[in-house]
């Protein structure tokens, strides 16, 4: 017993030794490059970033830098490869440190050449030009400005004497856009004398003067006095050309009409010209929103519960004896476990049911005579540790593969083991000669010694195990009765779990399902659980 309790607090020291020692931020660093390595980003970031502010180590930074891209922050992305491609080997560097500034170069080429560029081109020279990017004033906007891909942009372009020029784009990977600039002039300048002339459209109004004809027809009245006054009628009845002048005028409203249709059809006209540049535009800036996928957010902590069951196929009886049986052993668990990086280290508190059926075994090479009849109505607790490693199988760790081994110890709070000498069933009571070695499995329980009569060589009181009949109760193997073999019950026994593979199912966010098999001291280990973060 001393062994494995010693075993057991070496493994939780090594597992403790590495932690003490460590430099600050190299715990956030192995967890966040654990969870960056498999694809867990929304949770390397932040370890990774408080790593990098207690210490800076390349072999962490680029990891970082890998997620930013990922999560489409290309640009803080690139400034970190370019600082540490830049850097130098300093004392303290190990061989990842090395190789993480060697990859930076190459991956700051190739970030390069993904981020888009915006180039602000002004069409003419404008006074007191000012070009803000999303509020941040741009020092020479004819040169390509970087931005993240996807991002939305408020371009603001001011001049004196011009209207405000606002725009909004969004640029895709590896745009290079150039947007040339054009001014309107303010309607209220001074300097553009040119436009008061626009109010010239009153002079229009001299049109009117076909009201004045009338006045032209008036003064023949005067003329008609002269001749006789039967002339006058005559021109009564040229009164009634003047009726035919309004005849144009309602054909006028006519021409009213169609202009409403024609003032429609241009207005309809123009904004499709006009926004056909900007039509083309918008596409991308719906594109790139629904593109980057959430990642799951990886929980630290699980409470589980579930079955938990030994299987002894009669092949191990077999390894020490002759006879034995399949055998079932159902329990169940309760654990709790936290996420160490990759690894999971998992407490839990177990019970099993040791129950075995009435059985015949002999120890190998002893003879038919020995056999007996064994049952067990024994209970255990367990308490172990495991280490087990998680394998993502996607980057959501949808399924993991995970391998482990775990160290426990085991107590038999309850049930006894009872052994009774076995006799062939077929044997005839008083006739010597038909108790002969059968089919084991076909054996019964000896009432006594030599009873049935004749049975004396199987059901005898000559060896060790003469005393056990029916009733009799195994001692424990802490206890040694007078003239008798050490007892074979276990109380308290080390246990061992080496090698655990298991498969993890995580539908949802908060849930997994776990499915392991194991090698076991108390034999082959199967169980099913469920987790649930908390």
């Amino acid at each position: 017993m001393r062994l494995p309790i010693a075993s057991l607090f070496g493994v939780l020291a090594l597992l403790f030794a590495h932690a003490a020692l460590a430099a600050p931020g190299d715990k956030e660093a192995n967890q966040g490059i654990n969870a960056a390595k498999g694809g867990r980003c929304t949770r390397a970031i932040p370890l990774l970033e408080s790593a990098e502010s207690q210490r800076h180590r390349p072999s962490s930074a680029v990891p970082l830098a890998d997620c930013y891209v990922k999560q489409g922050d290309m640009l803080r992305a690139s400034e970190i490869y370019h600082t540490v491609a830049s850097e130098k080997k300093q004392p303290g560097y190990n061989a990842r440190d090395v190789a993480a500034i060697t990859s930076a170069k190459k991956k700051a080429t190739q970030l390069d050449g993904r981020i888009p560029t915006l180039v602000v081109a002004p069409v003419e020279p404008y006074e007191g030009l000012v070009v803000e990017i999303d509020g941040a004033a741009i020092r020479d906007p004819s040169r390509p400005q970087r931005f993240d891909p996807g991002k939305r942009l408020v371009i603001v372009a001011r001049a004196d004497g011009y209207e405000v020029f606002t725009q909004k784009i969004s640029l895709k990977e590896k745009q290079r856009r150039v947007i040339k600039l054009r001014l309107k002039p303010k309607a209220s300048a001074t300097n553009l004398p040119p436009k008061p002339a626009a109010p010239k459209p009153p002079e229009k109004k001299p049109p009117k003067p076909a009201a004045t004809k009338p006045p032209e027809k008036k003064p023949p009245k005067p003329v008609a006095t002269k001749p006789p006054e039967k002339k006058p009628p005559k021109p009564v009845a040229t009164k009634p050309p003047e009726k035919e002048p309004p005849k144009p005028v309602a054909t006028k409203p006519p021409e009213k009409k169609p202009p409403k249709p024609v003032a429609t059809k241009p207005a309809e006209g123009k904004p499709r010209v006009a926004a056909s540049p900007e039509e083309k535009a918008k596409p991308p800036v719906e594109m790139p929103e629904p593109t980057p996928p959430d990642v799951r957010k990886q929980r630290n902590v699980w409470l589980g519960a579930g079955f938990r069951g030994f299987f002894i196929p009669q092949v191990l009886f077999e390894l020490f004896g002759d006879g034995g049986r399949h055998a079932l052993f159902p329990g169940g668990d309760v654990s709790l476990s936290k996420r160490l990086g990759r690894f999971d280290l998992v407490f839990s508190v177990a019970y099993a049911r040791f129950r075995l059926h009435e059985t015949p075994f002999k120890p190998k090479g002893h003879p038919d005579t020995d056999y007996e009849i064994i049952e067990s109505d024994l209970q255990a607790l367990q308490a172990d540790v495991r280490l087990v490693w998680n394998i993502p199988l996607d980057r959501d760790e949808l399924f993991a593969f995970r391998v482990g081994a775990g160290l426990g110890v085991g107590w038999m709070f309850m049930g006894e083991l009872y052994r009774t000498q076995a006799y062939p069933g077929d044997a005839v009571p008083g006739d010597q000669s038909s108790f002969a070695p059968g089919d084991p499995y076909r054996y019964v329980k000896c009432r006594g010694p030599n009873n049935p009569a004749g049975s004396f060589r199987y059901c005898n009181q000559l060896d060790y195990d003469a005393n056990h009949y029916p009733g009799y109760v195994e001692p424990s193997w802490f206890t040694r009765p007078k003239g008798r073999p050490q007892g074979l019950k276990p109380v308290v026994y080390p246990w061992l779990l080496f090698p655990e593979i298991g498969l993890a199912f995580r539908p949802w966010d908060r849930v997994a399902f776990d499915l392991r098999v194991g090698a076991s001291v108390t034999g082959p280990l199967g169980a099913l659980g469920i987790r649930f973060a908390l």
